[in-house]
């Protein structure tokens, strides 16, 4: 198994910055807390999300990773490519400077998230505007010695287009880049009713980077304010990783078989991350220790 590593958002319902989660209670955490957390857990590397860093200078980033001794390992990005052909260039342009800022970083990596799904206009449409944006960035890129990588999401604005293992590997091999390349998250399987090991042996052939995740049904009555509901209505609340739906020690194994030694992120959507984070960075240690 290869360098473990944990995204800021796993902190995200710590954080005192709001960001995508509405909740109850403000956070209690700074984003410079979090990442000490993490370099205290001695993870191999952190992957950030621009939107909770934005306003630091690559530089300023780089004077943090270094004070902390971890490396950032991939640097996650936001562009709405599922537009209309008079807009598309726009967004492409956007897309570049985010992977400009990905080099100036000095990261090698870059997850984007690639659409918003709109029920006004034809899913074929989206699909064929996000895959030609996905092209032109790839494109860019490469000219940067940067992989873009799109996983399999459980992000509901983003699901309807690329939520299976299918629709993910379908459009990568659409994209046709060695510069474009997918994330396989096995915890977003249970959002599309879609089994985690069938969506990792379609995705398998294109796949360069592994989020780990896991989640169980949430109980009758049970209060929790953050959860994932699934296409089939189900409510998901996240897990440790030894602990959810989701056979994590199965899907590492499965890992090892088809050769893949690439980064393993640690990505938690729950309640509890001081917790449970170093619950899911024991356990994985563990398994690769096996």
């Amino acid at each position: 198994m290869g360098p473990i590593t944990i995204v800021d958002f796993s902190c995200c319902w710590a954080m005192k910055q709001l960001f995508q989660v509405e909740r109850s209670k403000p956070g209690w955490m700074s984003r410079e807390d979090v990442l000490t957390f993490y370099s205290e857990l001695k993870v191999d590397g952190m992957e950030l999300m621009h939107d909770y860093w934005h306003d630091c200078s690559p530089e300023q980033l780089q004077s943090l990773s270094d004070r902390l001794g971890l490396p950032i390992t991939c640097y996650v990005v936001f562009t709405d490519l599922a537009v209309g052909k008079a807009e598309l260039p726009n967004r492409i342009d956007e897309g570049r400077k985010l992977l400009d800022r990905t080099a100036a970083i000095g990261t090698s990596r870059a997850m984007i998230v690639p659409a918003v799904f709109k029920f006004d206009m034809p899913i074929a449409d989206q699909r064929r505007s996000m895959v030609a944006g996905l092209r032109a960035l790839a494109e860019h890129a490469r000219s940067l010695g940067i992989t873009l990588l799109a996983e399999n999401i459980d992000y509901p604005p983003v699901r309807p287009l690329m939520g299976r293992g299918s629709q993910a590997r379908d459009i990568c091999a659409e994209v046709d880049s060695p510069a474009f390349r997918l994330i396989y998250d096995a915890g977003c399987a249970l959002a599309v009713g879609e089994d985690p090991f069938q969506a990792l042996e379609v995705m398998a052939p294109y796949v360069a980077h592994v989020h780990l995740k896991n989640s169980r049904l949430m109980k009758l009555g049970e209060a929790a304010e953050r959860f994932t509901v699934s296409d089939a209505n189900q409510r998901f609340v996240s897990t440790p990783l030894g602990e959810g739906i989701v056979d994590i020690g199965r899907v590492v194994a499965e890992l090892e078989r088809i050769g893949y030694k690439g980064l393993i992120l640690i990505e938690y959507q729950g309640e509890d991350p001081l917790n449970v984070l170093p619950q899911d960075v024991q356990y994985l240690r563990g398994l690769q220790h096996a």
